[in-house]
């Protein structure tokens, strides 16, 4: 095959549902956009080991992690490869605890959270948003590995 692959950094989202249906979002320091909690994966880090600990780093919180419901790939502004991958999570926690990476932080209707996020993160609340939301998860939770 003579076609360049993309060399890509991966990077897990939690689509975080609090028991009334909202999604945690979080505003970046950095450009002052909001954003899915998440980050990259460390080099051979188990995926959902990963989503775990970037999302304890940034919000203090523990979550249920899901199935996943989106994916996106991308080259940055540095003609750098990334990766996404968005999973849908539960918590029964409220109090977040945000990293020095983020000013702010609210839970928002699936709608609103839409709106202000950027168009593949809206993408995967949507996704979300077309399952069941709120109450007990009725689908299967995955191993954490």
């Amino acid at each position: 095959m003579t076609d360049e692959l993309l060399h890509a950094t991966v990077s897990v989202r939690g689509i975080i549902i609090d028991p009334r249906g909202r999604n945690l979002i979080l505003q970046r320091a950095t450009d002052r956009e909001w954003e899915l909690p998440g980050g990259r994966l460390a080099p051979r880090e188990p995926v959902r080991r990963g989503l775990c600990r970037e999302i304890t780093e940034e919000t203090g919180i523990s979550v249920e992690i899901h199935t996943p419901v989106a994916t996106n790939a991308w080259v940055n502004d540095n003609e750098e490869g990334r990766f996404a991958v968005h999973y849908k999570c539960y918590t029964s926690q409220r109090t977040i605890d945000i990293s020095d990476e983020h000013v702010d932080s609210a839970w928002m209707l699936p709608e609103r959270a839409r709106r202000v996020l950027n168009e593949p993160q809206a993408a995967a609340v949507q996704a979300v948003s077309n399952r069941p939301a709120t109450g007990q998860p009725t689908d299967q939770s995955l191993s954490q590995d």
